[in-house]
């Protein structure tokens, strides 16, 4: 699209694009166009394919909407809008929409099904608050909440080069998403969308969610996050003023988008653990149950939509720092960027040039993403960590079981990063799963997690995890750490052990038998971590496949990477501390 031409404004975008007919998704047209051409097609089949393409969904919706008399009234769901306007019609109305010839290899698709994916996820996130709150209109919110998306599908299918560079400039730049937006588009997309509602008589849970009046303020959020209760507490309380904000079903709305949205764009990132708090504020649960409830809706979606080529939600939550690739700023996109931001990013460029650690190329901002790219060497000299310098040589036999599941290269950046640079992750969040991802893909160990223990000390919670697809009971693990056991006696104190040959009958009686269920392994590894002489998580490690097979290094490596765990973990601790002392004191 030529700059000359371009829109500038909401009503201006919105009649360029109001027109435009998106294709179905790939992965359900073949099926639903083919079901179309038979003469008697059960109603019950025709739903559920059109159900599972959020495409065909609105455009039913869309026009059924559009024939209505009475405007007072709306249609909100499929099922409806298929029985208002009869089978030729949903034919003829699936028959112009088109098909997306997809192409890997295009940004524009791809990221197009992915604007669509994340619909789907906030529209999933919605569905099961309202299934924990009976009072709100379960069906209106959920597809009200999907098709606020609407904006988005379109400018992704309509402005593709615009949107890239918005997307730079929110991910790589740092700008906040909304100003982006402003200053390619010279408005919001909400602006955008909240036009097209109007034009095609979307549901008015759509008009409300994606209105600039009825969303919360920063403030409210933060306010509602600073509410939720911690784990084994009761609700706290909230104010005559929040009570008004999330009674309001477009609030519901809001939220389900704003986890889907900040999911997206890390799901170890310190906005999206804002949006956990306030979801536990707003659901009245603790921020590890909130978690665990967003996480189990993620999974859901993504087996209930398969869409190709794109990271569903699933998949993000199992990437580490290292995995998430960068986005480059389009080649084409130098002269179009406004000149005040090109200002902003020649001053960051400047500033790395006085002996900052950043390769050249990558602005100060983008610091913390760096820490675990592949253009930063953190490896010591030796290519492995200190304490694996006095360890004997592995055995051959050993070597030969492990060469292929060990990558010493990442687990000693990963371990160099605790010790000396803990403020390179951005939260507790990242840092567990990257101790995790980093037993398992560095050290080679089979199964790791991290279970977090509760403020309270009474309850130890699996949080994180790698390697435990097949085991989900060892995944959702909770302990009683009020019963003695083993994990009661490492939370008392900072400890380790290596359940082996030799001591698991001396030791077995100590072991809970719902963790021996779980686990179906009697040899491993765990390490209580401590901060500021309070326990914080229990690292568990095993050899899966390979049984028995534990060795000294590999329980040297395991306690090196314990130990990092611990100084960072401290870190966080402290400057946790530090900043509600600096809040007590501002307020």
């Amino acid at each position: 699209m030529e700059k000359s031409k371009r829109p500038n404004s909401a009503a201006g975008w919105a009649e360029q694009i109001k027109e435009l007919s998106l294709p179905l998704m790939p992965n359900t047209s073949a099926q639903l166009i083919t079901a179309l051409k038979q003469e008697e097609l059960a109603f019950s089949k025709l739903s559920a394919l059109i159900h599972r393409d959020p495409i065909a969904c609105l455009y039913l919706i869309k026009f059924a909407n559009q024939q209505l008399k009475n405007k007072d009234n709306e249609i909100t769901s499929p099922d409806l809008a298929i029985s208002i306007l009869g089978m030729d019609q949903v034919r003829t109305i699936m028959s112009k929409l088109p098909t997306l010839k997809l192409n890997p290899k295009n940004i524009a698709h791809r990221e197009y099904l992915q604007s669509v994916c994340n619909s789907l996820h906030a529209a999933a996130q919605t569905d099961i608050i309202a299934e924990h709150k009976p009072l709100l209109p379960r069906e209106a919110l959920y597809w009200g909440t999907l098709f606020a998306g609407t904006g988005y599908w379109l400018m992704w299918s309509a402005a593709p080069h615009e949107m890239r560079i918005i997307q730079y400039l929110t991910f790589e730049e740092h700008m906040p998403m909304e100003s982006a937006q402003k200053e390619i588009l010279g408005c919001t997309i909400l602006d955008i969308s909240e036009r097209i509602c109007e034009a095609w008589n979307l549901p008015s849970f759509t008009r409300e969610s994606v209105s600039e009046g009825m969303r919360p303020s920063r403030r409210q959020l933060v306010k509602l996050g600073q509410s939720c209760p911690e784990a084994d507490q009761p609700h706290k309380s909230l104010g005559r003023e929040l009570k008004l904000m999330i009674n309001a079903p477009a609030f519901t709305a809001f939220m389900g988008n704003w986890l889907a949205i900040e999911s997206y764009k890390s799901w170890n990132g310190r906005n999206f653990d804002r949006a956990i708090s306030a979801y536990g504020a707003f659901m009245g649960i603790s921020h590890l149950e909130a978690y665990q409830r967003i996480r189990d809706t993620a999974v859901e979606v993504s087996r209930a939509h398969p869409i190709p080529y794109i990271l569903l939600p699933a998949k993000q939550m199992l990437q580490i720092p290292s995995d998430v690739t960068r986005i480059n700023k389009p080649k084409w996109a130098n002269d179009e960027i406004p000149d005040k931001i090109k200002k902003k990013q020649s001053v960051k460029t400047a500033s790395n040039s006085a002996g900052s650690l950043i390769p050249a190329g990558q602005t100060v901002d983008n610091k913390k993403k760096a820490h675990l790219g592949s253009d930063v060497d953190f490896t010591p000299q030796s290519g492995r960590p200190r304490a694996a310098k006095k360890n004997p040589a592995l055995s051959d036999t050993h070597q030969a079981k492990i060469k292929d599941k060990r990558n010493l290269s990442m687990f000693s950046e990963l371990t160099t990063n605790m010790l000396k640079h803990p403020e390179r992750f951005q939260d507790l969040h990242e840092l567990m799963n990257a101790a995790v991802q980093c037993i398992k893909y560095g050290l080679g160990l089979q199964r790791s997690s991290s279970s977090l223990i509760s403020s309270s000390g009474h309850k130890l919670v699996t949080y994180y995890t790698a390697g435990m697809m097949d085991t989900p009971k060892l995944a959702d693990l909770t302990l009683d750490l009020r019963k003695p056991s083993l994990f009661a006696k490492l939370a008392q104190k900072p400890l380790g052990a290596w359940i082996s040959t030799q001591n698991y009958a001396r030791l077995s009686k100590s072991i809970p038998s719902q963790f021996i269920n779980a686990a179906q392994t009697k040899y491993f590894f765990v390490q209580s971590i401590f901060a500021n002489d309070k326990p914080v998580a229990i690292i568990y490690a095993d050899s899966g496949e390979r049984g028995s097979d534990l060795t000294e290094e590999d329980y040297k490596y395991f306690k090196v990477l314990c130990k990092a765990l611990s100084h960072s973990v401290e870190h966080f601790t402290t400057r946790k501390n530090t900043i509600k002392k600096s809040q007590f004191i501002k307020t």
